[in-house]
């Protein structure tokens, strides 16, 4: 997995490669905690180049969604691969976390 870091207006965007799971949600939870801690309003988690996220790695996204929230701030998911997604969606979490097609829609 490789985790980038990247701004786009008020936007602090992470971008996520590769497959998250139990062996490697330790880097997403570390990078996740590193922006929601209030230094920024917007934390928004780019997924196109993840086809695989197991339950640690959703865990890591409603860890994140969770600090963002005590912070006033606003945490998003961005291109979502349908595989995902439909782990999401069995799971309501499609419900809990602010989802967006694409960057284009950020602004």
């Amino acid at each position: 997995m490789e985790i980038e870091f990247k701004d786009l207006g008020e936007h602090k965007i992470v971008e996520v490669s590769g497959e998250v799971d139990l062996y490697n949600v330790s880097e997403l939870k570390k990078a996740l905690f590193s922006i929601t801690d209030g230094k920024h309003s917007s934390v928004i988690v780019d997924l196109k180049n993840v086809n695989y996220m197991d339950s640690s790695g959703i865990g890591a996204l409603v860890a994140g969604q969770k600090k963002m929230k005590a912070h006033s701030g606003r945490f998003a998911l961005v291109n979502i691969h349908d595989d995902v997604l439909n782990i999401l969606k069995l799971a309501t979490l499609d419900k809990f976390f602010k989802i967006y097609e694409s960057e284009d829609e950020l602004l």
